[in-house]
């Protein structure tokens, strides 16, 4: 069974000038009414469940895990548009972004890549199989504002070249033997991208050549926490990450696409406000498994729709506006970034009682101390077979802190992507929190400075 779309399975796609591949897309606007967040603070004592001890990862990591394709080599399409492209993702504040190794006259590329760099958001390159060294040892110098890394081949399984496997395994040694190269040592190398579980075993363990396996794994219009859709788990982010420790065992894992598309025009697409919930849970599952960094499909639509092209991709249309997806992840990343030096990490001694077995929980630390508890029902929130949308029950969960952490505020992502902060119950350590399947972050403690800014003055409008 091999669904078209996933990571693990070949989606109709066309080339790009770097040699890798580049996906399909549906958009059914869907509007419900926003949720209500109920936040009720518990005037009696609670009965909580043992008390949870979690050492929270540090939030800044996650907000520094999230990256994002873009193709500012074709011109086009809106990419060419650079001051669009420019302007959109600082408002997005993401810090990554993973575009073509590309050895190209066209001084502009390397322009506007370094001039992305100069504003902090570093480029990973996908090299092409049969590139000369000259163009990979360069390129770190080419793009001297912006490069962080090299990617080998994008998913040339099915570059339809009958000896893909020993192609392929050439281009890994050949970067491998750029890296040794004193100058270049600090850029890691990202494993190559397949699209099979046959692949995997075909190519076997590559891992010596590379310090990051690669995973594609699209969703393929299921929701993020999906147990998969065949045997084994098929198509679930745990099923892929199994099919990556084929090739590099023991190796960190990053995905280098993975995403929803909202064109109607093809199959297995997404209303654009789903996606709009869909988005920062894919986000964080990815995270709470282990995936070290995601760079989302893709920044900006290709204007031309249908099965041949790339609509319905993008968080923004191609007309450059923002998508429900868009605001929800640039709010997401600026509720979560938190720049600087890491400090020593705090345990979180935290109970939290209620709810099914959807209810999703991590937890996170700020350098000022605050921790922040992200919270959702993971369920789907659309059915693909009926192209209807799927009413997810809210759940009631109560959460118990420290009294040296008490909350202060909470944070809802709403229909259109835009999150409204509430101090209701702020000062309280016991707290009953109703929550759907939109993400929900409560912040507890206070920070040493105070809050100028809340996030609805932060949002991003159209």
């Amino acid at each position: 069974m091999t669904p078209r779309g996933s990571a693990h399975g070949g989606r109709p796609s066309v080339s790009d000038q770097s040699g890798g591949r580049l996906p399909s897309p549906r958009v059914h606007q869907m509007v419900s009414p926003p949720t209500a967040l109920a936040l009720v603070v518990a005037c009696a004592i609670v009965s909580l469940p043992t008390a949870e001890v979690s050492t929270p990862a540090f939030a800044d990591r996650f907000a520094d895990s999230v990256g994002i394709n873009v193709h500012l080599h074709y011109t086009n399409t809106p990419y060419n548009d650079f001051e669009l492209v420019r302007t959109r993702l600082a408002e997005l504040a993401v810090r990554h972004v993973r575009d073509g190794l590309i050895a190209t006259a066209w001084q502009p590329y390397y322009d506007r890549h370094n001039a992305l760099g100069a504003m902090g958001i570093k480029g990973m390159f996908i090299a092409a199989a049969g590139q000369s060294d000259e163009a990979l040892r360069s390129y770190p110098s080419r793009m001297s504002s912006s490069f962080e890394a090299y990617e080998a081949p994008n998913e040339y399984d099915i570059s339809g070249v009958a000896a893909w496997t020993s192609g392929l395994r050439q281009s890994l040694v050949q970067l491998h033997a750029i890296k040794t190269q004193s100058n270049l040592s600090s850029f890691p190398v990202y494993g190559p991208s397949l699209t099979s579980p046959a692949a995997y075993d075909a190519l076997g363990d590559v891992s010596a050549f590379f310090d990051a396996a690669n995973l594609h794994n699209y969703m393929q219009g299921r929701y993020p926490g999906t147990p998969g859709w065949g045997d084994g788990g098929y198509g679930s982010i745990d099923w892929n990450i199994a099919l990556a420790r084929r090739y590099a065992p023991g190796k960190p894992i990053v995905t280098t696409e993975t995403g929803y598309w909202d064109d109607p025009g093809v199959p297995e697409s997404v209303p654009a406000a789903v996606v709009g919930r869909y988005m920062p849970r894919l986000l964080l599952e990815q995270f709470r498994k282990g995936v070290s960094r995601t760079y989302i499909y893709e920044l900006i639509d290709d204007p031309t729709g249908g099965v041949a092209a790339r609509s319905g991709y993008g968080l923004l249309r191609a007309n450059g506006s923002q998508k429900p997806a868009f605001r929800a992840v640039a709010n997401l990343l600026r509720v979560f970034s938190d720049r600087g030096s890491e400090v020593t990490p705090r345990s979180f001694t935290y109970s939290l009682d209620g709810g099914d077995g959807n209810v999703r929980q991590t937890a996170f630390q700020k350098r000022d101390g605050t921790m922040l508890l992200a919270v959702w029902v993971e369920a789907s929130g659309f059915d693909l077979a009926t192209r209807q949308p799927v009413a997810v029950p809210s759940q009631t969960v109560r959460i118990s802190a420290p009294p040296e952490l008490p909350l202060s505020r909470s944070y809802r992502w709403v229909e259109d992507g835009t999150v409204l902060e509430d101090t209701t119950g702020a000062g309280q350590v016991n707290v009953s929190v109703t929550i759907n399947d939109a993400l929900t972050v409560l912040q507890f403690g206070s920070p040493r400075r105070a809050v100028t800014r809340s996030v609805q003055n932060l949002q991003i409008v159209n």
